[in-house]
């Protein structure tokens, strides 16, 4: 696999006439990932005056997208803003062995001459990192997010053990996707989605049973016990999986909902036409929705209320040289600023982290669909969580959709597996 290198090397002298990005091999990489050289000569070593940011694929300042063109230029401005300053972009894997997190570690180790100033990190990605040491805390260089200018499922992205790790600048999440002309209103209850038109997908077949902990976590149900446990109310779960049921047997849960397993699968289902709502990653749901047919709302509750749960996307800087890191936290908060946050994170299809940056969105209706999710959205379990949750759950809901279980005998079941587990 290639890795390509985005460099963005402008000095205020040639902004004019040096717009454009150059590509060099990655010192970090494997063989397999290393760019092919061209007759470009190689970036001067790095120095006080450099940046180096490494960013996942959907953050790339790829001049050929909107987000990535709206990035680029962003870039851009900050090196005229700063004589002989060059940031150098590093594209790494969001996950697996040439992820973000996993070349940082080697390169703590073997390489740390070519470790970045900073990086975007994910919540599971913040959370290791921290734990490594491999990032500094940031409440020395940064001011901390604090409500309530910041949205509630940002907050607690910023912390790791109640430690201020990551600067958040964008999160995804799943939403309901639903067609306009089979809804006069938004199926916001579940007793909206039992009466509504058919069919109606969740991903049944996910092993993290993401919907299913979202719903029973709605109803107030708690994952640990007074000891700290893992734990599931048999009761709290009933409800959950009676609502399955319900659905099931009025027609609007095809029992082919236990085929999919994820929300860019159900989503997909609805974009074809084969769903009257649907889950759906909520960055897909804005981005490839035909506005005049298709409309997304948080999932829907019991009570209508609705919920979401959050990935948040954060910076974290990794230099311990002051002087870098004071170039850093400078960069961190010129990306963070509302007038560029808020239309970068709409070419994205990303919730912004702020209320000033939602206000910066230009389409009154991605902006009215986002504004719903961004009052209910919360940051969600960990994976680990989701491992240790999901298996039970998610046979609890193949056991009552296939018929072989009634919702409570299917809740009992679940929760006295995990008693059971070591």
């Amino acid at each position: 696999m290639r890795r390509t290198l985005i460099l963005i090397p402008l000095l205020v002298l040639l902004l004019a006439a040096c717009a454009g990005t150059e590509t060099a091999p990655d010192a970090t990489a494997g063989p397999e990932n290393v760019a092919t050289v061209t007759a470009t000569p190689p970036p001067p070593p790095a120095s006080a005056h450099d940046i180096t940011l490494w960013l996942a694929p959907r953050f790339a300042p790829d001049p050929d997208t909107a987000a990535g063109a709206l990035l680029a230029e962003r870039l851009q401005a900050f090196e005229a803003g700063h004589p002989a300053l060059v940031i150098r972009v590093r594209i790494k894997d969001e996950e697996g062995n040439a992820g973000l997190v996993q070349t940082l570690t080697a390169a703590s180790e073997a390489a740390p001459g070519a470790l970045p100033d900073l990086l975007s990190l994910n919540p599971g990605g913040l959370n290791t990192t921290s734990l490594k040491g491999l990032i500094v805390p940031l409440e020395d260089l940064l001011p901390q997010p604090t409500s309530p200018a910041w949205y509630e499922h940002s907050l607690g992205a910023a912390l790791v053990d109640g430690v201020f790790y990551g600067f958040p600048f964008a999160s995804n999440a799943e939403a309901l996707a639903y067609r306009l002309d089979l809804y006069e209103t938004p199926p916001t209850s579940w007793a909206d989605v039992i009466d509504g038109p058919a069919p109606f997908l969740f991903p049944a077949g996910d092993p993290a049973a993401r919907f299913t902990i979202a719903q029973y976590l709605a109803l107030g149900g708690s994952l640990r016990d007074e000891t700290g446990r893992p734990a599931l109310d048999p009761a709290i779960l009933s409800e959950v999986l009676a609502f399955y049921a319900s659905a099931r047997n009025s027609g609007v849960l095809p029992l082919s909902a236990r085929q999919y397993t994820s929300a860019q699968e159900t989503w997909r289902a609805l974009h074809d036409g084969r769903a009257a709502s649907a889950i759906a990653p909520f960055d897909q749901l804005l981005i490839q929705r035909d506005p005049e047919n298709t409309s997304g709302i948080p999932l829907p509750t019991r009570d209508g209320k609705g919920i979401a749960f959050s990935q948040t996307w954060s910076w974290a800087v990794v230099t311990q040289d002051p002087t870098r890191q004071a170039l850093a936290a400078d960069l961190i908060l010129w990306l963070n600023s509302p007038e560029f946050l808020g239309p970068w994170t709409e070419a994205l299809g990303l919730l912004p982290p702020t209320s000033d940056a939602l206000a910066a969105w230009s389409e009154a209706k991605a902006a009215g669909i986002t504004s719903g999710m961004v009052t209910v959205t919360q940051a969600g379990p960990g994976t680990e969580t989701l491992n240790i949750f999901g298996p039970a759950i998610s046979a609890a809901v193949e056991a009552v959709l296939s018929g072989g279980m009634a919702p409570e005998q299917a809740a009992l079941q679940a929760a006295q597996s995990l008693q059971s587990a070591p």
